[in-house]
């Protein structure tokens, strides 16, 4: 029943040992990929998010205009406010641009918000709404 342990018993070979640390390697290589990807994208998402709040933040900005004393001063450019990055307050990475098209019984409001990161502008983010002209 007892059975002596032998000394012919072997470890692992080089071609074994070497075929788990290459499939070990692509293993964390993997992993180390998608943490980065993951990374980035919550960048983006927390970008975007803080963009929407600023454009509807914007929105209500336009909506509180009163256009009984704003038309007589309309320029012609359909631009109440153009904001460059650093001017809003506390985001110097993000830049909100207002814009209202004057209409005969409805003006349209529009928000469009960019934001820059790694040295390289966002694609606009752009919130827009009717409202009915005085």
């Amino acid at each position: 029943m007892y059975r002596p342990i032998s000394d012919d018993v072997r470890g692992f070979s080089f071609v074994e040992v070497l075929v788990a640390i290459v499939l070990f390697s692509f293993l964390v290589v993997g992993v180390l990929l998608m943490t980065s990807m993951n990374i980035k994208s919550n960048a983006y998402t927390q970008h975007h998010t803080k963009a929407v709040q600023l454009a509807e933040s914007g929105l209500e900005i336009l909506r509180r205009v009163d256009y009984n004393n704003e038309l007589p001063n309309y320029d012609g450019a359909n631009a109440l406010s153009f904001s460059d990055y650093g001017q809003i307050p506390n985001y110097p990475d993000f830049r909100r641009r207002l814009q209202v098209v004057w209409g005969s019984q409805i003006s349209t409001l529009q928000v469009t918000v960019n934001w820059r990161s790694l040295n390289r502008d966002s694609p606009p983010l752009v919130i827009s709404t009717l409202r009915v002209s005085p």
